[in-house]
């Protein structure tokens, strides 16, 4: 599988804070949690089932979970089914294919919005 890169933008920081916050700092995939993870730790990533280049599911909450750096890898080049799994089991199979819909329709990008809605999320937490 090939990783492109995608520029991160202020709204991709924000909403990894949310993810983070959401899943209790842990890896959803092996339960570890880090002192690390906190805030500015690097070793607990927001990982996107969709990658950000999928505008319409960059923010949504149902595309993205918390993982450690190695599950993160791990699932994204390797094992890919096992993520594919986890998240039917997560979002139940209808969920998951909605998720799928909405992963391939277009989305104009709107900062602004984006930002109000994460800043929203992060107050659930």
């Amino acid at each position: 599988m090939s990783i492109f890169k995608v520029r991160l933008r202020a709204t991709d920081r924000l909403f990894s804070k949310y993810i983070r916050s959401r899943d209790g700092w842990a890896c959803l995939a092996c339960g570890s949690r880090s002192k690390d993870y906190r805030e500015d730790g690097q070793g607990l990533h927001c990982s996107h089932f969709w990658g950000r280049g999928h505008e319409n599911t960059r923010f949504d909450p149902d595309n993205c979970i918390s993982l450690c750096a190695y599950h993160h890898r791990l699932w994204a080049e390797e094992e890919r089914d096992c993520y594919k799994d986890f998240m039917i089991k997560r979002l139940g199979r209808i969920g998951f294919d909605l998720l799928d819909v909405r992963a391939h329709l277009t989305k104009k990008r709107d900062d602004k919005l984006d930002a109000i809605i994460i800043r929203e999320l992060l107050k659930t937490v």
